[in-house]
């Protein structure tokens, strides 16, 4: 049960990830992209089946890069910060923009702009049950039951 709901949790936080920014870049980052949706599931199954410690660090690091990186820098404080009519605090290529330009476009540029913003809000959403869920696999793989 704690495999399935980390997995189900990294795994939105990449795909979310993986839409926003397919989205923005085009076809160039579906490539990885689905590597960093592929990732973790491989390093998790393989820790699942043979219980290599090593493949559980690999799922725990790149959990963690991907909320950190996607979640909190890029989710958090450029669209849910934008979202909530914040002044954005990253330095990312466009993000200080009201309406970032897409490769893609929908029925209308409120639409655009709306989908765009919604799967960056979505990754940082994503990310709490994403950090909740690998902390706790974390600890009962290691047996650390201590809190922090």
């Amino acid at each position: 049960m704690l495999y399935r709901a980390s997995l189900i949790s990294t795994t939105a936080v990449t795909a979310a990830t993986g839409v926003h920014h397919v989205f923005r870049l085009g076809l160039p980052t579906l490539i990885p992209a689905l590597i960093v949706v592929a990732l973790p599931i491989a390093s998790l199954a393989l820790y699942a089946s043979r219980g290599k410690r090593l493949a559980l660090y690999g799922y725990l690091a790149v959990t963690a890069l991907a909320v950190v990186w996607f979640g909190v820098i890029d989710g958090f404080l450029d669209h849910v910060l934008k979202a909530i009519g914040i002044v954005n605090l990253t330095f990312l290529p466009g993000g200080d923009e009201p309406v970032v330009p897409t490769v893609y476009s929908l029925w209308s540029p409120p639409a655009t702009a709306l989908f765009y913003e919604s799967t960056g809000v979505l990754t940082a959403i994503a990310s709490v049950p994403a950090v909740y869920f690998a902390w706790r696999l974390y600890r009962e793989a290691t047996g650390n039951t201590t809190s922090p």
